[in-house]
């Protein structure tokens, strides 16, 4: 049986023929009517050429999320495989490719065990990402095209060269609602003990113990990791304060890197315990925990308190919406901030909020540095780890913003 296929409107088609994976709903001129939520669509441009295939949801406003361009194995001829396995054996394929860039890039490596093994669209696999915590793969689905072929995902992680010991479901979020599956937090192969006491691991020599169960996400932001060792190379001899710390990733790294203290805020009383686990894991101290909201900390806080600081916030813009808000956020938590800086100090600041892009983010630190009243200059501007790649056409994939001050 041949997929349904799904035709672009005019003028529609050539962000997707240059590789950008979604389709919105705005772009789709005819839709079946009849069309299964999830199933493998075959999508055509306004000359009814075929552009490739994708899983297509109705309910969601990314309609269809590419798979694959060009055709797949079951159109070369009469004898080739029906398309669910077709599209089984592609993604065990693009699941050992991405093996293969991560041994590329050292990962896993005597100190570091804790990386992104598959990052959605920029392993060719959209709605899927797979983290591994030492021997533990944590499995997180945000599309329902994906989560109907979680069979092939889990297959291909035990056909690994190196597979898991245990592999770990982990789908929540508003996204599940929105694409039509339930959540789900569940030990899909191997030892429950995982869920009960936490994965131990590496990032760049700091020991963790990964809370895979209860931990946001998949238990932890591996995106940050290049970030953190960038600033634990500056740390020496400081005092450091990593605001909305989570379970202390930054400030880990700072002690590692020889700070004098580290000071940890966040909300949740349960992150903060896992920071004073940590720093006790590894040895580390002193580390000093304060359980509040960011911008009520700041607003109390002495100036010129601290040699490098560290604001890594959660997403402030999550709609179009909620821009403008958004950046006024950004701009007064940066000022604040900026105003604990000693003169010479370091500010690590961060936005992983995929609709303020760089120049934004940019125009509004300079904006916050006059509001503060400091100089401030651009040292260094990074992003998400090459664990975490995207593909070119496809910006909205590089959502997190990095930037290194100077501050004077």
């Amino acid at each position: 049986m041949q997929p349904a296929k799904v035709f672009l409107k005019r003028g529609r088609a050539n962000p997707v023929w240059r590789g950008h994976p979604w389709i919105f709903s705005g772009s789709i001129e005819t839709l079946p009517p009849d069309l299964v939520p999830g199933s493998v669509v075959s999508v055509h441009d306004a000359e009814q050429r075929l552009i490739g295939y994708g899983f297509a949801n109705p309910r969601s406003q990314i309609t269809v999320r590419m798979l694959k361009l060009g055709a797949l194995p079951s159109d070369a001829a009469e004898h080739d495989p029906p398309v669910e396995l077709a599209v089984s054996a592609l993604i065990a394929q693009r699941v050992e490719e991405a093996r293969l860039l991560r041994e590329r890039m050292g990962l896993p490596s005597s100190d570091t065990t804790a990386y992104r093994l598959v990052n959605s669209e920029g392993d060719g696999l959209p709605g899927v990402v797979v983290d591994v915590f030492g021997g533990v793969a944590v499995v997180q689905f945000s599309s329902l095209g994906m989560k109907q072929q979680e069979a092939a995902v889990f297959e291909a992680l035990k056909r690994l060269k190196t597979p898991p010991s245990c592999i770990v479901e982990s789908s929540s979020g508003p996204f599940v609602q929105l694409e039509g599956f339930s959540p789900q937090h569940r030990v899909v192969f191997g030892d429950e003990q995982c869920f009960q006491h936490g994965v131990e691991c590496l990032e760049n020599g700091v020991r963790l113990r990964i809370d895979v169960r209860d931990g946001q996400k998949t238990g932890a932001f591996l995106d940050q990791r290049e970030n953190r060792l960038l600033v634990g190379k500056h740390c020496a001899g400081a005092r450091v304060l990593d605001l909305y710390s989570y379970v202390g990733g930054f400030a880990l790294q700072a002690l590692r890197g020889g700070a004098t203290e580290a000071v940890c805020v966040d909300t949740s009383e349960r992150a903060l315990k896992q920071c004073v686990e940590h720093a006790k894991l590894n040895q580390f101290s002193p580390l000093r925990t304060v359980e509040e909201d960011a911008f009520r900390f700041l607003e109390h806080e002495q100036p010129l308190s601290y040699d490098v600081v560290v604001v890594d916030p959660p997403k402030f813009a999550r709609s179009q919406k909620d821009l403008d808000a958004a950046q006024k956020g950004y701009r007064r938590l940066n000022a604040l901030a900026l105003s604990t800086v000693k003169r010479g100090g370091l500010m690590l600041t961060c936005s992983c909020s995929q609709l303020v892009d760089e120049q934004m983010f940019l125009r509004m630190l300079a904006l916050a540095a006059s509001d503060a009243g400091r100089r401030v200059t651009v040292l260094s501007q990074g992003s998400q780890g090459p664990d975490h790649p995207v593909p070119p056409a496809f910006a909205e994939g590089r959502y997190l913003k990095a930037t290194l001050l100077g501050v004077l």
